[in-house]
Order: structure tokens, then C-alpha cells, then sequence
């Protein structure tokens, strides 16, 4: 069964039970005005036809312009909220999957943007971080220490959350390595 116009548009959300009623109200209007105009047309001059027909053209120009701004504006709030909930689903991962780092006390840095940030971390996490076994991600206005498994998850998510994440180091590459048998002291700070 086929719905009219009006109830294809309220059903999409292009329109409110408002705004039916007020356009109903103005067609009703608009058949009294048209009423008396044919009852007076009989004897009327042709100019006042020409006028009411360009009134017509555009009301109906303006009300297709309503229409057009109207759209643009739910898509504008649909894509906003998509965009609100993309943010806290990310949110919501970091919260739960991040690392705990309240005994951090080696400063690790790293480049955000043009500037070099600083988070402090266990040895643990700098280790993982060096390796490339987690990464660093934003929520928000703070850095938090992840997972490379989350890290990845949330840069499919949100690439924008994706701060710093080392390569993972190749068990091939230490062979060639011409520095292995010397070992890095440990009272060596970079």
C-alpha cells in the first residue's frame, strides 16, 4: 500500500507533526485565496492570474529551498553524532585496555604533532615501548601506554588517537648486528 508524501517524509525525519500541520493550514488558506480568485476570475483581468500564478511558483520554490536546508542540516547532526560516538567508543577502549603507569619513573618521549611529549613509565612499558610491542595513544588530553593488538584496533577506529608506536624489532636483524657482543651500559641515559 502506498503512503503519501507527507507520511513518507515524516516517517524519514525530514519533517515534524509541526510543521504537516502548518503546511496544511497554509494549503487551506491557499484553496480559500484560490476560491474566491476563480469565483472573481470570471470578470478579472488577465494580469491578476499572472501574479497569482508567479506567488504560486514561489511559494513553491521556497518551500523546496526549506526543504534542501532542512536535510542538510539533519545530515550535519547525524554525522556529528556518528562522529560523538566514534570518540567514545574510543574512549571507552582506552579506559579499559590501557596499561597502568601510576609508578612510572623513567620519562619516556616521544613526537606528537611538532612537539615532543613526555609521559613517565615503568621499566616494563619502556621496554614494550621499545620493542614495539605497545604504543602510545590520546584520549582525550592525556597519553596512555597500550597494547599493539589495541593500538591497531583504534587506529582502524580512529587514526587520530594513534600517537607513537615503535616497528617490532626482527630476531634476524641482531645477527647482522656488528655492535652485539658489546654490550650498552647500564648507567647510560639517552
Amino acid at each position: 500500500m502506498s503512503q503519501s508524501v507527507r507520511d513518507q517524509l515524516l516517517k524519514l525525519g525530514l519533517v515534524d507533526e509541526r510543521k504537516v500541520s502548518d503546511a496544511k493550514r497554509e494549503q487551506r488558506a491557499g484553496a480559500k485565496q484560490a476560491k474566491k480568485a476563480r469565483k472573481s476570475r470570471g470578470k478579472a483581468d488577465p494580469a491578476t492570474a499572472v501574479a497569482q500564478d508567479t506567488a504560486r511558483v514561489r511559494a513553491e520554490a521556497a518551500l523546496r529551498a526549506r526543504s534542501e536546508r532542512d536535510k542538510e542540516a539533519a545530515r550535519k547532526k547525524r554525522l556529528n553524532e556518528e562522529r560523538s560516538a566514534l570518540k567514545a567508543q574510543v574512549a571507552q577502549i582506552i579506559d579499559r585496555r590501557r596499561e597502568p603507569r601510576s609508578k612510572g619513573e623513567i620519562a619516556y618521549n616521544f613526537v606528537h604533532g611538532k612537539k615532543v611529549k613526555r609521559i613517565y613509565v615503568t621499566r616494563e612499558l619502556l621496554d614494550g615501548l621499545s620493542a614495539g610491542q605497545m604504543g602510545v595513544v590520546r584520549a582525550g588530553e592525556r597519553f596512555e601506554v597500550v597494547r599493539r593488538e589495541v593500538f591497531e584496533r583504534l587506529c582502524e577506529i580512529d587514526p587520530n588517537s594513534a600517537v607513537s608506536l615503535h616497528p617490532m624489532r626482527q630476531e634476524g636483524a641482531a645477527e647482522d648486528d656488528p655492535y652485539a657482543d658489546k654490550p650498552i651500559p647500564d648507567d647510560l641515559m639517552w
